[in-house]
């Protein structure tokens, strides 16, 4: 990736508070060099007001609340405990998630408004322009100590197998980094993988996000057309379509799978939603 390109790459993590750049923004830079170069800009306004946080926060409500209607966890500390994970690493491991159960619905209505603008001439514009302040919770996650285990650590292949990917996410490549945690949790989670409610209800985000999009506070113009006018040649714009559609589904279904993390761990606050 070139200096210009790892920039951009930078932007995004910030805007999105996130210690790493995500793996899906990484992809569609490497699928589709020239695209985020050319689209960023004109969607980070958007990104960096208090409206785009709002719903992205209430997305994560959302997929709390249809979580807890169709999974009840049997996982408990004494479970973990007997399966060596300290209560340090408890706390180390809520951290992380409340990083990825905050950032994901971010970077889920991003994808879902780049994949609303292939299609559309113009989207967004519907939204409140107030910027968004840095809180002191954004500045522990972008501080946070974000490793990502080895694709082929572990149960990693077998989670990518099970969800239907060429590689697991970054949501299960940081919890393998706590291997007695995820080789318990997963015994749990392998069967929300496969359970048609729970990923019925992955796909509901999926789609409120895209219909999401017009609420975006600055219209973005990133159809074929107007990538075309900014330099872009037909091949790395169809890239990077597929580069962000392929992205789309994963994580929205990763938004859920954050919650159920979270809720194994006894976790069920809510962010604007009342239970």
């Amino acid at each position: 990736m070139s200096a210009r390109l790892a920039g951009v790459a930078d932007e995004v993590r910030v805007a999105l508070r996130a210690p790493i750049v995500p793996s899906p923004v990484a992809r569609i830079i490497e699928a589709a060099p020239g695209y985020l170069d050319v689209v960023w800009p004109r969607v980070a306004s958007s990104v960096g007001t208090a409206g785009f946080l709002g719903s992205a926060l209430y997305l994560a409500d959302m997929a709390l609340t249809e979580v807890e209607a169709v999974y009840e966890p049997v996982l408990t500390r004494g479970a973990l405990h007997e399966a060596g994970v300290d209560d340090g690493e408890i706390a180390a491991l809520l951290d992380v998630l409340d990083c990825f159960h905050y950032g994901q619905p971010q970077l889920l209505l991003l994808l879902a408004a780049l994949a609303e603008a292939f299609g559309r001439d113009r989207v967004g514009g519907y939204g409140k322009p107030e910027p968004r302040a840095v809180t002191e919770r954004e500045r522990a996650h972008l501080a946070l100590d974000v490793r990502l285990a080895p694709p082929d650590a572990g149960l990693l292949p077998e989670i990518a197998a099970a969800l239907n990917l060429d590689a697991a996410p970054d949501l299960y490549r940081t919890v393998a980094m706590w291997p007695a945690y995820l080789g318990v949790a997963w015994e749990e989670l392998q069967h929300l993988a496969a359970y048609p409610p729970f990923r019925r209800r992955g796909r509901g985000l999926y789609f409120y996000a895209r219909s999401g999009a017009r609420f975006l506070a600055e219209p973005l113009e990133a159809d074929p057309a107007a990538l075309r006018a900014a330099g872009l040649d037909d091949a790395m714009i169809e890239a990077a379509r597929a580069a962000v559609d392929d992205a789309l589904p994963a994580v929205a279904m990763m938004v859920m799978h954050a919650e159920a993390m979270r809720l194994g761990l006894g976790m069920r606050t809510r962010e604007v939603v009342q239970a």
